[in-house]
């Protein structure tokens, strides 16, 4: 199976500006460089498996749809009141949603789905 950077590279950045944040803001949380954050995102650099969990985390996006570029069928979003997001409030943030995302897996695992409940 081949992996196609440029499209994993497509689809994090439009779940990056599905959110409204920088790639400064991303590669705080992620701690790089915003360069590296602009080569993963035209597909210049292959994103290691640890930052795609990260990002998926973040994002509320289950990495095979990631990589894949398929929409998520109940996604969970968020929406941000405020600019002056730092590394702490991602990462927490990043925490809430791993929680969806296993809930996610859970009700996939059983048969059910979000609309289940």
């Amino acid at each position: 199976m081949s992996i196609d950077m440029k499209k994993i590279g497509l689809r994090l950045k439009e779940l990056r500006e599905s959110v409204n944040l920088t790639q400064k803001d991303i590669a705080s949380y992620l701690s790089v460089d915003q360069s590296l954050v602009s080569k993963f995102e035209t597909g210049e650099r292959s994103i290691s498996s640890d930052m795609l969990k990260s990002l998926s985390n973040l994002y509320c996006c289950p990495i095979p749809s990631i990589i894949s570029g398929e929409k998520i069928s109940a996604p969970y979003s968020f929406a941000f009141r405020t600019k002056n997001l730092n590394r702490e409030d991602l990462s927490a943030l990043a925490a809430i949603n791993k929680i969806a995302l296993n809930q996610m897996q859970m009700d996939q695992l059983i048969g059910g789905g979000v609309h289940d409940r």
